[in-house]
């Protein structure tokens, strides 16, 4: 017994739009989970650098290699610089040290979890930041005004 050509229509319309559902629905879900952190007052994903001024980015988080990332927090490496601005800051010297960072914090902002916290220390625990004399240091993302 042969199938109707119109029933074999109707199958593969059907087939279709549940498919184009399926995909839309994983598609909106996938983007709805995704975890973001704040950045100079942008809302960014996995983030390779982080500022703690953004009007002269004179401290910085760069090179950042992020090893857990999700709504609990995230966890990764990076090279702290930090520029000495001398004789002045477009002149100065930059300084480094491989720093270990930890985002924390998440809050919801335009209906997406973003990390709003930042803390950061020294890899090798004998090192300090430079021109500082501790080891560790941490600021607000969200203060960087979005």
């Amino acid at each position: 017994m042969k199938t109707p050509r119109y029933l074999l229509v109707v199958l593969s319309l059907i087939s279709v739009i549940a498919i184009s559902i399926g995909g839309f629905t994983f598609i909106k879900g996938a983007a709805s989970e995704h975890v973001y952190a704040f950045n100079c007052g942008l809302v960014d994903y996995k983030p390779t650098t982080l500022t703690q001024y953004c009007a002269d980015a004179g401290v910085a988080i760069t090179d950042i290699k992020w090893e857990t990332w999700n709504a609990k927090g995230a966890t990764g490496t990076a090279s702290y610089a930090l520029n000495q601005c001398e004789p002045s800051c477009a002149a100065g010297k930059w300084l480094f040290v491989d720093v270990n960072v930890e985002l924390s914090k998440a809050v919801t902002h335009q209906n997406k979890t973003v990390l709003s916290h930042i803390e950061i220390a020294t890899v090798d625990k004998k090192k300090f930041l430079p021109m500082s004399k501790s080891r560790t240091q941490s600021w607000d993302l969200i203060s960087t005004k979005i």
